[in-house]
C-alpha cells in the first residue's frame, strides 16, 4: 500500500513536471513562452503565474489596463585557444624554421611548433519587450511582442 502510494506521488510530479500544468514560475521569459502559454481571455493571475510579476502597468489612452514585460540579457563568450604559428597566415615567417626540422629530421632543433594564444571575444545583447492589454473584466483582450539582438 506504501508502495502504491509512492508510485501515484511520483506519476502526479512527473505529470506536472512534462509542462501539462501551465508554466508556474517560469524562470526564463522567452518568445516561446509567450506564444505557448498567454491568450485572449486569460485572466490576470493565469498570467502571472505563466510569466511572473510584470516590470510596468498602467492604462493605455483608453483606460485599459496595459502590462508591459521588458527583459534584456548580456551574452559574453571568449573563445581562447592555443593555434600553430604555422596557422593563420605566420607560415612563411616560420617556414624555414620548419624547412630546417624536416631536413635535419628534428636534432638540431628541439621539434616543437610554435604556439601562441589567440583570444577572440564576442557580445551580443538581447531584448524582449511584451505588451499586454486587458478588457474592463482583467481579461487579456490582446499581446504583443518584440525581440531583438544586436
Amino acid at each position: 500500500m506504501k508502495l502504491l502510494r509512492l508510485v501515484f506521488l511520483f506519476l502526479i510530479i512527473s505529470i506536472l513536471n512534462l509542462g501539462i500544468a501551465p508554466a508556474f514560475a517560469q524562470q526564463t521569459l522567452t518568445v516561446g513562452t509567450v506564444q505557448k502559454y498567454i491568450h485572449a481571455g486569460m485572466s490576470q493571475d493565469q498570467v502571472v503565474m505563466a510569466l511572473g510579476s510584470p516590470n510596468i502597468v498602467t492604462q493605455d489612452g483608453n483606460g485599459k489596463e496595459t502590462w508591459v514585460y521588458d527583459k534584456m540579457s548580456s551574452t559574453i563568450v571568449d573563445r581562447n585557444k592555443n593555434e600553430s604559428a604555422l596557422e593563420k597566415g605566420t607560415a612563411i615567417k616560420n617556414s624555414w624554421r620548419g624547412l630546417l626540422n624536416v631536413v635535419t629530421l628534428g636534432l638540431l632543433t628541439d621539434g616543437k611548433t610554435e604556439l601562441r594564444d589567440v583570444s577572440q571575444i564576442e557580445s551580443s545583447q538581447n531584448t524582449l519587450t511584451i505588451v499586454i492589454k486587458f478588457d474592463e473584466k482583467n481579461s487579456v483582450e490582446s499581446f504583443s511582442y518584440h525581440s531583438s539582438r544586436f
